[in-house]
């Protein structure tokens, strides 16, 4: 039988971001140095080349009293892709559309579907609702410029990783609420964060909610949601060993009650496995499966 990791190393499994040099495991994002030192070492996860070469185009749009920033990767395969938006993740103070975009270019490439990246505003500095109104006023700018912008509205979908997956179920459940909404045909959730007052990643958590109403508002707590029917079609990735596995576990028991279709895949043998995935050094089982869901929820050959 196979034994299960020493703490130390679980920990490490869990948290894939290590804390910088010189920082205690208890001051992590207890300062802005610390705040500053794990900004940078997001970035650093970005390899110097690219693999995936494409067409990528950077792009600042007008939302209500401010811009935002999206970029927008197509296939050099010419004609009309699915959409597919990309939430990026790290732990809600951290991340950008440079850390992220490897993963971006890898999904879009080998999906051979049209991957749109937005930039929200980050915690410490944003508190909650910023990050959230900038994921989901971005798409439905994002939906409502499809046209301009050589973008399928009728295959559109989107996914998320950590934190990013957090705004991905948020974002999906506000558009079910919102009259002329984007319509998503299904949401990807990979290494997702689902209850903003659980247990895990709450030294992030903390830095963006202010008080408990909001932590336990409609969009603050996707997991506990009063009304979780109505989502489109819910696939998931979830590490065997991370921190946030009962919460993900847990929100596709309550989708299949609410008669929602999910399917989840277990990367077994990691925890938040965060880092391999921006990367994309080497192909991981959840890449891959990520590929296999995406095709699937947008019935590509």
């Amino acid at each position: 039988m196979k034994s299960k990791p020493k703490f130390a190393i679980h920990y490490i499994l869990l948290f894939c971001f290590t804390p910088a040099i010189g920082i205690s495991q208890e001051a992590w994002l207890s300062s802005p140095e610390s705040i500053n030192q794990f900004r940078e070492q997001v970035e650093s996860i970005r390899p110097s080349k690219t693999q995936f070469d494409l067409m990528v185009e950077n792009k600042t749009i007008a939302l209500t009293g401010r811009e935002i920033d999206i970029r927008i990767y197509k296939s050099n395969i010419p004609g009309l892709k699915p959409t597919l938006i990309y939430v990026h993740g790290a732990c809600w103070v951290a991340g950008s559309l440079d850390s992220h975009d490897e993963i971006c270019r890898y999904l879009a490439m080998k999906s051979d579907v049209n991957v749109i990246a937005i930039k929200y505003r980050l915690a410490p500095e944003n508190k909650y609702p910023d990050a959230h109104n900038d994921v989901y006023e971005a798409t439905e700018w994002i939906w409502n410029h499809a046209k301009e912008l050589g973008l399928d509205t009728k295959r559109f979908a989107i996914a998320g990783e950590s934190t990013g997956a957090y705004y991905t179920a948020a974002t999906a459940l506000k558009a079910r609420d919102t009259k002329d909404s984007p319509s998503f045909i299904f949401q990807l959730l990979v290494y997702a964060a689902l209850d903003g007052g659980g247990a895990s990643w709450s030294e992030c958590k903390d830095l963006y909610f202010t008080n408990q109403k909001d932590i336990r508002s409609e969009y603050g707590s996707p997991l506990w949601s009063k009304n979780l029917s109505g989502l489109p079609p819910t696939f998931n990735i979830l590490g065997e060993y991370e921190q946030s596995r009962a919460e993900e576990e847990l929100f596709m028991r309550k989708l299949n009650d609410n008669g929602i279709t999910t399917k989840s895949f277990m990367n077994e043998g990691v925890g938040h496995d965060v880092q391999n995935w921006l990367s994309v050094s080497t192909e991981t089982p959840a890449h891959l499966k990520a590929i296999a869901f995406i095709k699937e929820g947008f019935n590509i050959e």
